[in-house]
């Protein structure tokens, strides 16, 4: 197993299947990802030039050999989480949590935009407010801190899907 992957690791934050974390960077990641947890799909946060040379092709491959399904939503390290990168990630996740998939929504170290992109799987999935849903994962991974203006992102987004949601139908 990665150095990387044995001190970010994983954790379980909600028992309806959603999984959160660091980046896997080999096939030993991989299996070991998959026998505590059981991911059967996974939404990656990150971006190509975060990976060094091959380790994307081998978590690929790993991947492809378990019949793993990923999803990739680039999103930049330490910056914004935009409203519509949010929606997209929730657009992506609840389904397959609504299907009984076991989902692993990654970033590099599982702490910023993995949390982000996780509190709002579960506002929307649990029809709770974003702080609500970012505490309960905090209760499983304390080390999960989105940055001021991720938190921000993440608001902006709620607000915004609250207000679409709510709006009278047209004419």
């Amino acid at each position: 197993m990665s150095d990387w992957f044995d001190t970010y690791g994983f954790v379980v934050v909600d028992d309806g299947g959603l999984v959160t974390g660091g980046y896997p960077l080999e096939e030993e990641d991989v299996r070991r990802l998959v026998e505590r947890t059981g991911v059967t799909r996974v939404l990656n946060l990150c971006e190509d030039r975060e990976y060094e040379p091959g380790e994307r092709e081998d978590v690929e491959r790993a991947y492809a050999r378990r019949g793993i399904v990923e999803e990739r939503l680039g999103l930049v390290d330490f910056g914004d989480v935009l409203p519509g990168a949010l929606e997209r990630g929730v657009q992506t996740v609840v389904p397959w949590l609504q299907e009984g998939e076991t989902v692993y929504v990654h970033c590099r170290a599982g702490w910023q935009r993995s949390a982000t992109v996780a509190a709002a799987i579960l506002a929307v999935q649990h029809g709770i407010e974003p702080d609500e849903a970012l505490g309960r994962i905090q209760r499983r991974k304390p080390s999960a801190q989105p940055l001021h203006h991720q938190l921000e992102g993440l608001w902006r987004w709620w607000r915004a899907r609250l207000a679409r949601d709510e709006a009278p139908p047209e004419a």
